[in-house]
């Protein structure tokens, strides 16, 4: 393949993560990919003929179809930990009646795989495949406390953002409660990302030692207060090691730790 075939690949792939996020126009996007505006239309135009891409109500600008979450979810399927971890986040929901998940590590978040929504009316429903932040999270804090360089780059990565009054933004804050996350064997989101969520989650290992996913569970605060965290805790503690072993972790392995962090 030649430089400048890699080049239009390359820009096609960075077109369609943008417009995966948001919609764009052709000038916003031929200014992030250094690249003329004649040629972001051309490749839109192919885009929409293709089904990838659709303009938008607003005027100029395009984005993201469905077509790409098919593709994702065929991805999803053929993922033997998805298919492993499906009937024990199905079980955790039977046993919590709560809305339950398993999530994986992604590069900018952790990415929400599987998920059962709860048997209650008021019901918490995690979108498949979303995105959600690792600092204020139940879920990205159950992976970041194993592991050591992605919790490098969240805290190298700027100020952590505040969503609520109950997030921890001080990464020295952060740190005490990834070290309680490891003492206890799970991570609690006690209204840090929303105040309306109250969410529970542990790690998840395989056959090497080291993390692979997480299995979470996440509920109205209002119907989980403090006094449901610790027993909806423990069906969450016990779910992550059954599904751990059955990945071949061997529980006498130590997990990596984070004290090479300050």
């Amino acid at each position: 393949m030649s430089s400048t075939e890699s080049s239009h690949v390359l820009r096609t792939l960075r077109t369609l993560e943008a417009l995966a996020v948001r919609p764009h126009g052709a000038t916003e996007l031929a200014e992030q990919l250094e690249a003329h505006p004649r040629t972001i239309r051309r490749l839109l135009a192919k885009l929409t003929e293709e089904g990838y891409a659709e303009p938008t109500r607003t005027r100029g600008e395009y984005t993201a179809t469905l077509k790409l979450v098919a593709l994702a979810g065929h991805i999803i399927e053929r993922t033997d930990i998805v298919r492993v971890a499906f009937p024990f986040v199905a079980r955790l929901r039977n046993e919590t009646g709560e809305a339950s998940h398993f999530s994986m590590p992604g590069e900018d978040g952790v990415l929400h795989l599987v998920q059962e929504t709860g048997e209650s009316v008021v019901m918490v429903k995690p979108r498949l495949g979303e995105q959600v932040p690792y600092h204020c999270t139940a879920s990205g804090k159950a992976l970041l406390a194993y592991l050591p360089e992605r919790l490098e780059r969240v805290l190298s990565g700027g100020p952590l953002e505040r969503h609520t009054e109950h997030t921890l933004v001080d990464p020295a804050d952060l740190l005490l409660d990834l070290t309680r996350v490891r003492e206890r064997g799970y991570a609690t989101d006690d209204l840090e990302q929303s105040l309306d969520l109250r969410c529970v989650a542990s790690p998840v290992f395989d056959h090497t030692g080291g993390v692979v996913g997480c299995v979470g569970v996440s509920a109205p605060a209002l119907r989980v207060g403090h006094d449901r965290v610790s027993g909806i805790a423990a069906h969450v503690v016990e779910t992550a090691a059954t599904l751990s072993r059955t990945l071949g972790f061997d529980a006498r392995r130590r997990p990596a730790t984070l004290s090479s962090l300050p």
